[in-house]
């Protein structure tokens, strides 16, 4: 039957309750280490973000998050030789970059290219100065993305080529021995990032499925996904007891019932320290309607309104059921919103037929980007205020209420396409305090381990997306 109104917070978290109570009993899970968070607001800082946005590691409100994710590090296979490492995506932003003033630097003070006992610059750097001035925090690198798991198929495929991939991705970024020969002259070199990085994250998109063009994918993915997951704990284990500290190892994890689809869900789980889960990216614009991005709660009128758990509560619920301990679940949240143009105009636009021809892809701008960050939309485009309750730019802020989410409409934004009318009705989907504060309230009523955001160059300048998760570190 069609529900009249919205499922409420207090039905969503006793959803959740239920789902703990039918769940069958998982193995008893291990105490966290005392070196990981019992809580976690984790957000990804992407090593790109120092040229598209100009966002640097001093722009990262420390204060309000304890993990942060940097994308990304490369698994790679050479063909030709058989070898498998783990690399580099960005020397340059990575460890190479001077800061030739203190005016972009964690505490004010500039990169000395001549001194070649200065072997970290760039991202890197800064890293371990915000990691030093606070010292709870938290860095993982995590490896692959959409674009960059290229190669986890092939190098989960053996036990040969699962323990040399780990193990060079414990050499790189945990034991910190970079590359050297670039400039400056002393950039990189052994042991060089040492002390950085305090745990790794996978981000294999997805196995047993052909993402951002992986290689030699098929069924054995997914029971190789967990025996990779186990090699790397065993591996970090190892290390660990050299160095006496424990080394994280999470995942990001698919939303709703593709994650037993692609993962062996509970037993791939029982090596990470927490499961980053994906609730986003539910509806984009290769779907057939303007959509929320991410779901709260169940909206019979959504596209893939079939599928019960395609929405933040209902995946919550699933993971449960399959075994995961709600002590491991951290949701995730999306900085950025879906963008629809020509929209209809029943309800706002949401949930009518559109045409995104004429966005760009590699657009910053809110008007050309197909996924314009919440930055974009406030501190840019003046379409929302940071507090994502009034509208400007002649946007109005919406509400669904079944789904739990907001959303803009404007019946005649302008846009510099090139192509098309001028101006077009458009829908733009997106996160706001409000709903990520319905996930805040989810996280501790049901005891999940925290939430994680991708990413964080995206929120507005006053950080209000990030403090709406700010609370779930109390």
């Amino acid at each position: 039957m069609r529900r009249s109104r919205r499922l409420s917070v207090s039905a969503a978290l006793a959803l959740g309750a239920s789902a703990v109570l039918l769940a069958p009993l998982p193995a008893q899970a291990a105490a966290p280490s005392p070196d990981a968070p019992s809580k976690v607001v984790s957000a990804y800082f992407a090593d790109w973000d120092v040229y598209g946005r100009g966002y640097d590691v001093k722009d990262i409100p420390a204060t309000q998050l304890n993990v942060i994710q940097y994308a990304f590090g490369v698994p790679t296979y050479d063909p030709t030789t058989g070898t498998a490492s783990c690399g580099i995506l960005d020397p340059w932003a990575d460890y190479q970059q001077v800061y030739w003033t203190g005016d972009n630097t964690v505490d004010g003070v500039a990169d000395d290219p001549n001194n070649l006992d200065q072997h970290l610059f760039g991202n890197f750097n800064q890293l371990q100065k915000l990691k030093a001035a606070n010292p709870g925090l938290k860095v993982e690198i995590s490896l692959g993305g959409w674009t960059k798991s290229t190669w986890f198929s092939t190098l989960a495929s053996t036990p040969q080529l699962r323990q040399s991939f780990v193990a060079s991705c414990i050499d790189t970024f945990i034991k910190g021995n970079l590359p050297g020969g670039g400039w400056p002259a002393g950039a990189g070199g052994a042991g060089a990032a040492a002390g950085l990085f305090d745990g790794i994250d996978l981000d294999w998109e997805y196995p047993t499925q052909v993402a951002g063009g992986n290689n030699d994918v098929g069924p054995a993915d997914r029971h190789n996904a967990t025996l990779l997951a186990a090699e790397f704990r065993k591996q970090l284990d190892a290390y660990g007891t050299t160095t006496g500290k424990h080394y994280l190892l999470t995942a990001a994890l698919p939303a709703a019932t593709s994650s037993t689809k692609y993962y062996e869900l509970k037993d791939f789980s029982k090596y990470l320290d927490w499961d980053n889960v994906m609730t986003y990216d539910f509806n984009v614009a290769s779907g057939p309607k303007a959509s929320p991005n991410t779901l709260f709660t169940y909206d019979p009128r959504d596209p893939n309104a079939s599928n019960m758990t395609w929405n933040t509560t209902g995946t919550v619920a699933y993971y449960l059921l399959n075994g995961v301990p709600a002590s491991k679940i951290v949701v995730g949240v999306p900085f950025y919103g879906q963008q629809y143009l020509r929209t209809g105009s029943a309800n706002h636009g949401l949930y009518t037929a559109f045409d995104n021809t004429g966005l760009d892809p590699n657009a910053l701008d809110a008007d050309l980007a197909p996924q314009p960050t919440y930055h974009a939309l406030v501190d840019q485009g003046g379409y929302v205020d940071a507090a994502g309750v009034t509208g400007g730019a002649g946007y109005t802020v919406n509400w669904d209420l079944l789904a739990g989410e907001p959303y803009l409409s404007n019946p005649a934004a302008p846009h510099n396409l090139t192509t098309g009318a001028a101006t077009v009705p458009t829908v733009i989907a997106f996160s706001s305090p409000r709903s990520i504060g319905e996930r805040t309230k989810l996280i501790k009523a049901l005891h999940l381990r925290g939430a994680m955001a991708w990413e964080i160059s995206q929120d507005s300048d006053s950080h209000t997306l990030i403090g709406a998760l700010a609370p779930v570190l109390q």
